[in-house]
């Protein structure tokens, strides 16, 4: 019996390491996708461009 609860408990502790694995990298994948809207700041790309290269404005 002993013997057949540590499995049990091997396997879930297991699948918990899986789980945490998981919602790790959702974790991380959010950021990044919050971190690419953060940089987007909804601007067209086929509008012409506000500034030149070296950032002066187009007049």
């Amino acid at each position: 019996m002993n013997t057949l609860l540590a499995r049990v408990l091997h396997a879930i502790l297991d699948e918990q390491k899986k789980q945490t694995a998981t919602l790790e990298r959702m974790a991380e994948q959010q950021g990044l996708l919050i971190q690419a809207l953060a940089d987007d700041q909804g601007e067209d790309p086929d509008a012409p461009p506000m500034t030149y290269m070296d950032g002066s404005k187009v007049t």
